[in-house]
């Protein structure tokens, strides 16, 4: 997926009016997967990204990047809505609205890697996704 594709389909999704919104998203919820991945997933990950997201990932120094911080997915969904300055049922939404973004610009190997890197109780973001 292009990146002006990926502004047009993610305005649609999440429901927001700006490419800078959509940045905020894809910034809030990229930031803490890859603080949760580890090893090189999340370079991995924005190799098949559009450019200003894989920006986005090499924002997080390397040594941060491939340190794999451990936190359930309520947590996730917490931090993504402090990062956006919302509560954590926001943060929720705007995380599976992104997962299914996400879902559609990377490949179902790449996807499944993702899948099987997390805990069980990440399940939920991976509901309706073939992987």
């Amino acid at each position: 997926m292009q990146y002006s594709e990926f502004i047009h389909a993610a305005k649609a999704k999440l429901g927001v009016d700006t490419e800078q919104d959509v940045l905020d998203v894809s910034r809030a919820f990229l930031h803490t997967l890859t603080t949760h991945l580890a090893g090189n997933a999340a370079d991995k990950l924005g190799a098949q990204l559009p450019g200003p997201l894989l920006d986005i990932i090499r924002e997080i120094p390397p040594e941060e990047r491939d340190q794999g911080e451990r936190f359930k997915l309520t947590e996730f969904y917490e931090r993504v809505g402090d990062q956006l300055g919302v509560d954590a049922e926001e943060g929720k939404q705007k995380t599976h609205q992104f997962m299914e973004l996400l879902g559609q610009m990377i490949t179902t190997g790449e996807l499944h890697k993702i899948k099987v890197t997390l805990s069980d109780d990440y399940a939920p973001l991976f509901d309706g996704m073939v992987v």
